[in-house]
């Protein structure tokens, strides 16, 4: 009888040892799935939430240059939400892209490069701004409001502003930033050859 119960635990251990590491790896493969999940989501997450602030400082600017003239404005009042969007920029930054699905990883991509060609662009008219432009730029600069600026930097914020809102928008609904921002601008560069 004994050797009977001991053939048959080893036959179970024999029989049971691979379908346990079998599920062991099932299990390995669903939880770095969710884990993959989970981190996409939350980059989508971050991205959206980095457009909505991109979004407000440009607002504060907007309503900075709406309040202001020339004998109120100085550089160091545009100094901080220009800094505001460079710290909002480090944080996208230090999304892990190898870490995304496809989708995902081109979505962080363009809205990374579009929010770098916005400070840039928001940079350059603050700086355009300066009356001295040939000096690097000190909080004491006084800011140069004319209608003209005024018109340059609404033209410059507003265009910056549907960007945003559209990766924003395109976010949200799990939509592909590169087709909603890139595929249609070369269709309409294409159109016009």
């Amino acid at each position: 009888m004994r050797d009977w119960i001991k053939t048959s635990i080893d036959k179970i251990k024999k029989n049971w040892i691979p379908v346990a590491a079998l599920i062991i790896s099932i299990a390995g493969v669903i939880y770095q799935f969710n884990q993959s999940n989970r981190y996409s989501n939350n980059t989508n997450k971050i991205l959206m939430n980095s457009a909505k602030l991109a979004e407000y400082d440009i607002d504060v600017m907007l309503y900075k240059i709406d309040q202001g003239g020339d004998d109120t404005l100085d550089y160091g009042q545009f100094r901080f939400q220009l800094d505001s969007l460079q710290q909002n920029f480090k944080t996208i930054e230090a999304v892990d892209p190898t870490s995304l699905n496809p989708k995902q990883s081109m979505n962080y991509q363009v809205y990374r490069q579009n929010l770098n060609a916005i400070i840039y662009k928001m940079t350059s008219y603050v700086n355009s701004l300066r009356a001295n432009q040939t000096d690097t730029p000190k909080d004491t600069d006084k800011l140069h409001i004319d209608m003209g600026a005024r018109q340059n930097f609404y033209k410059g914020a507003g265009d910056s502003l549907n960007i945003l809102a559209s990766d924003f928008q395109a976010l949200k609904d799990k939509k592909s930033l590169y087709d909603n921002d890139y595929k249609n601008t070369l269709k309409k560069l294409e159109e016009q050859k």
